[in-house]
């Protein structure tokens, strides 16, 4: 049965409160690097694959994995952040400042609606979540696969309530996006069989307590 390693990048730059200039290119905190160091040391035999998003702060999460096993295959896969703001919010502003357009967004509930230009909709990020399922599904071995909070949350979703018409999808995700927490580096293990997944716990017990982040 493939077992599949979900994991949430180390603390970023907005997470800790910083300004930022675009949603991709975010980097890891101090914090968020040692964080991505122990993510590394809790592999104790190499995956078959090592998969991240394009966002640079999931490539430099994956870093000290890949560099541990450098002969394991590493792949970019679409399965970064659910960009619903439009990118041009994210210059120069914290996450604080971004929180009404948040609150905004979710009050609107449109699976439809894109914010400005280079904004997804519910329905493109939930097609990604889909590609991701059908992609991982049928690979041998375990993948270690490096990601972001609301996308790992869609995924644990996804596999929880199984196939949702996008609706359904967005009015459920609404309440699991802050209802279920996934810190930074968190870690959780899903197997997945022909007929069914299997999730573990969303875990960061791996991670000392002195760097916990969220």
């Amino acid at each position: 049965m493939p077992l599949v390693r979900l994991i949430r990048h180390g603390q970023s730059a907005s997470n800790a409160g910083e300004a930022t200039e675009h949603p991709d290119t975010i980097p890891l905190t101090a914090l968020g690097h040692a964080q991505a160091a122990v993510v590394a040391s809790c592999f104790h035999k190499p995956p078959a694959r090592v998969v991240f998003s394009p966002f640079d702060r999931a490539a430099q999460t994956a870093e000290p994995l890949c560099e541990r096993y450098p002969d394991v295959p590493v792949a970019v896969w679409p399965i970064q952040e659910f960009t619903y703001l439009a990118p041009r919010r994210y210059l120069g502003t914290t996450r604080h400042d971004r929180s009404q357009a948040v609150v905004d967004y979710w009050v609107r509930l449109d699976p439809r609606f894109r914010d400005g230009e280079g904004a997804e909709s519910f329905v493109d990020f939930w097609d990604r979540v889909e590609a991701f399922l059908e992609r991982i599904a049928p690979l041998a071995g375990s993948s270690a696969v490096f990601s972001h909070g609301q996308f790992l949350r869609g995924v644990l979703l996804r596999v929880l309530c199984g196939p949702l018409g996008v609706e359904e999808a967005m009015t459920r995700f609404r309440s699991f996006r802050t209802a279920v927490a996934y810190p930074n580096a968190a870690i959780t293990a899903l197997a997945l069989s022909p007929r069914r997944a299997y999730l573990g716990q969303v875990c960061a017990g791996h991670m000392p307590p002195e760097m916990l982040s969220t």
